[in-house]
């Protein structure tokens, strides 16, 4: 009897809760830190009717909360197409704010700085607060871009006193400074954001051990670093990043002091945070895709298919993290011998510039596939929520024989030539589905190579092709093309790249320059690697084609390859 009016009371207070929840606004919901009843409250809601620009700009802002960056950037297109519509200005910049907010989240920062640029001039001197918090975005997205200078402009923009004693500005804006190289000054704000905060001194207390580490004072730099780590065990809202970066920290520390077992250690440390990022962005886009299917009346069976599919690519990455243990010791145990074999013959010189050429190869494999799935997840999602059912299923498709080809591939030293040519195909594929203008890809292969036969190292002429795409040809360009030729020449297999975009001259500036130089630095070392492991001819050219007037960027590769004996 007892146990029976328990029962009767516990299910009259939920009903009693659940009533006083339903009665409570978007508003009340959103102040309770309640973003998920936020969320599913006007998702409801949207169904019978449009949202006001209020109620917008609370399920915006609580998929922002929940990390949902690509919900809310769909919320916040709508808010500022709704704001448009009824001329109200002063929704329209908040709906700006909430823009460029949801692209930096999401990482997307070239769009987000062209988004910034174009904005600004819209603000009203009586929008002067919005447009300050506008500035915390966009010098961000410049600070990231490397463009250092504007990024310092723009915060030099925020003039609110309040603002200017926030942790979060006195942060950046020494971010901006250490930019400039500006270490002294950028050190007494870093000091201020400690001062200033109450959480996150873990970042701030990093960040000043970097830029005493700049300036060649290690012991300096070790006390604020060991600060930082303890900061970080009493901090529980420290994100994974806050990690990754007293880590890399300390690796450039040891580093610089030639303390290589440390070093490594902390490199191994980082490749572990690396993968569980990793873990984190796929979870928060598979909670995305499931949050964005509740809008759609007709997406029943196709969200059942995208569930079965995903978990199918969670089965084998699953798999190819356990070979990727597996594989990851067994290099650890080879790196050792020939570390031990090399410091017999005195191979000091050799044996360091190998061990930096194989880090920085497994950092950018390890930042690869994450962030090839993370952005072939967006274009799905983008699809579905343009109905676009028969587009997505086919890319879906491709992006899942593409994606069991990289992780094959990614274990093995050489690959037939036939699998990656396959591979790029499959990658060319889905960018021209995601692209507005499609390009054109022809493949000549001399009719004496057997593509079966041939062997080669994998993902040798996909960053070429990558570069050819997002920085030869721009949204506008139109007839744009790339032609890949291999031909057998006097015992060397040579690969030439050609496109018709800008040409490599007009394209090498900011990010894009660094992050090509690295790519082309990277895979240069490679080949020489390569060519004495397999004892063939190997080499690099890049070219403008304006040299021959013409128009584009040649780029001539000659492979390592090894034949193998056909089946009988």
């Amino acid at each position: 009897m007892i146990k029976l009016k328990f029962i009767i009371t516990f299910l009259l207070c939920s009903l009693l809760y659940t009533g006083l929840q339903a009665q409570q606004s978007p508003k009340e919901l959103f102040e309770a830190r309640n973003f998920e009843a936020v969320i599913d409250t006007l998702t409801k809601k949207n169904e019978q009717k449009k949202l006001s620009l209020d109620e917008l700009y609370y399920i915006t802002k609580s998929y922002g909360r929940t990390r949902q960056y690509s919900n809310g950037l769909v919320f916040s297109n709508k808010m500022t197409e709704e704001a448009i519509r009824l001329k109200d200005t002063t929704q329209l910049v908040r709906a700006f704010n909430l823009m460029a907010e949801n692209l930096i989240d999401l990482n997307d920062i070239l769009k987000g700085i062209e988004y910034c640029e174009k904005v600004a001039p819209v603000f009203r001197k009586k929008d002067s607060i919005e447009f300050q918090k506008l500035c915390f975005k966009w010098g961000m997205m410049y600070y990231h871009n490397y463009e250092f200078k504007k990024a310092h402009n723009v915060y030099n923009k925020i003039t609110l006193p309040k603002y200017r004693k926030l942790p979060l500005f006195t942060n950046n804006y020494a971010l901006t400074l250490m930019g400039l190289e500006k270490w002294d000054e950028a050190i007494t704000y870093l000091k201020k954001s400690v001062q200033f905060s109450k959480r996150n001194n873990n970042v701030h207390y990093s960040n000043i051990g970097y830029a005493y580490l700049r300036q060649g004072e290690y012991k300096k730099a070790k006390v604020y670093l060991d600060s930082a780590i303890s900061a970080l065990a009493r901090n529980e809202d420290a994100t994974l990043y806050n990690k990754k970066n007293i880590f890399s920290n300390y690796f450039l520390l040891y580093k610089k002091q030639q303390n290589l077992d440390k070093a490594a250690d902390y490199l191994d440390t980082i490749e572990a945070v690396n993968e569980a990022i990793f873990k984190q962005k796929i979870s928060e886009k598979i909670k995305a895709l499931e949050t964005s299917s509740k809008q759609l009346e007709f997406a029943n069976n196709r969200e059942t298919t995208l569930k079965k599919q995903v978990k199918i690519i969670d089965n084998r990455l699953a798999l190819a993290e356990k070979q990727k243990i597996w594989g990851a010791f067994l290099l650890v145990v080879l790196i050792v011998v020939l570390l031990a074999v090399l410091f017999i013959f005195k191979y000091r010189n050799i044996i360091n510039a190998h061990v930096q050429i194989q880090t920085e190869q497994r950092l950018l494999r390890s930042q690869m596939t994450p962030h090839f799935i993370f952005n072939s997840l967006s274009v799905i999602q983008g699809m579905i929520l343009n109905k676009e059912d028969k587009k997505a299923i086919i890319y879906l498709s491709k992006f899942s024989k593409l994606l069991r080809i990289i992780l094959e591939n990614s274990r093995e030293k050489l690959v037939p030539l036939k699998e990656e040519l396959q591979a790029l195909q499959n990658y060319i594929d889905l960018q021209n589905m995601s692209r507005q203008n499609s390009f054109k890809y022809t493949l000549h292969i001399n009719e004496n190579i057997n593509t079966s036969c041939i062997s080669v190292p994998p993902m040798l002429m996909q960053p070429f092709v990558e570069n050819a795409i997002e920085h030869g040809f721009n949204n506008n360009y139109e007839k744009a093309e790339i032609k890949l030729n291999i031909n057998f020449i006097d015992n060397k297999l040579i690969c030439i790249i050609k496109d018709n975009g800008l040409g490599i001259n007009k394209t090498n500036t900011g990010k894009s320059k660094s992050k090509k130089s690295v790519s082309t630095q990277i895979t240069a070392e490679r080949l020489k690697i390569m060519s004495k492991e397999l004892n063939v001819q190997t080499g690099l050219s890049i070219q403008d084609r304006s040299e021959f007037n013409e128009q584009g960027t040649i780029v001539t590769l000659t492979l390592p390859y090894k034949i193998e004996q056909e089946d009988a």
